[in-house]
């Protein structure tokens, strides 16, 4: 499998999230703002597949609500973690040893000196608590990973025989940058930022489950695991069901990009 084929299969498999998401949105059974005190704590049935809250809502439902949440923003942080790693990490590594690329190295090992949590917690304690200050608060922490994989492979590519053989016919060095080293650096890039994706989706309901994230009454996986606490012996449905839902979905990422990535090995071994 070349890198071109692992990216698409990663492209599709994001793309079937999302578009999963915007339908479970869509298409929820019931209400999953709806309050019936009636039905407070019920266990799952048929009319309820998941069983209900303390407030009589619709597990299921909320579950599929948060879903779609939890997509939206894990997918646009993953992008836009890497559309700024692009901008900046081809730059540090074409001014490799300057200082750009000290300023860079500076960056990079401060923010991976410490948790991600911990950082993006301090940073969401100062604003307000809404999914898109999340958003953007996980894209200011995570640009450095992808970052740093394009920065080594520019510099790794700047020194290479067609690179010598453009500056020969006096090719320009942006236009050697722009047109020849960042692309030959995406690709890989790409795959290995794929990596963060189930760790992008556990930040966001951690975020959640802190209160930080999906503000109520809106449905967050991670909030709802932190309200079913207080009722794990009397509905233990109410914590199971998001828990194994999120659980789903961070394995069968971390499958995706363990099959592409062992893919790609494997072609690169057989060539």
């Amino acid at each position: 499998m070349n890198r071109q084929r692992g990216i698409l299969y990663l492209m599709i498999f994001m793309g079937m999230l999302w578009i999963g998401g915007v339908v479970c949105s869509k298409f929820a059974p019931h209400n999953p703002l709806e309050i019936l005190l009636s039905e407070r704590l019920t266990p799952p049935n048929k009319t309820y597949l998941c069983g209900t809250d303390e407030l009589g809502r619709d597990i299921f439902s909320r579950i599929l609500v948060g879903f779609s949440n939890t997509m939206n923003v894990s997918i646009m942080t993953l992008f836009s973690s890497f559309f700024i790693g692009v901008l900046i990490g081809p730059l540090a590594g074409f001014f490799y040893n300057t200082v750009i690329d000290r300023l860079f190295n500076w960056v990079a090992a401060m923010l991976f000196s410490l948790p991600f949590l911990l950082i993006i917690t301090a940073l969401m304690s100062l604003l307000e608590k809404n999914l898109f200050n999340a958003y953007a608060v996980m894209t200011a922490i995570i640009w450095v990973s992808p970052a740093r994989i394009v920065r080594a492979g520019v510099i790794k590519a700047k020194s290479a025989t067609f690179v010598v053989a453009e500056r020969a016919m006096g090719k320009s060095e942006s236009t050697i940058l722009f047109r020849s080293l960042i692309p030959m650096s995406i690709r890989p890039a790409f795959i290995f930022s794929f990596k963060y994706f189930p760790e992008i989706i556990g930040m966001e309901a951690g975020l959640s489950f802190l209160g930080l994230g999906v503000q109520p009454p809106h449905p967050g996986l991670g909030k709802m695991i932190f309200d079913s606490l207080n009722y794990l012996y009397s509905g233990w449905w109410y914590a199971f069901f998001p828990a194994f839902f999120l659980f789903v979905i961070v394995f069968l990422s971390n499958m995706v990009y363990r099959w592409v990535s062992g893919r790609a090995a494997y072609t690169r071994q057989e060539v």
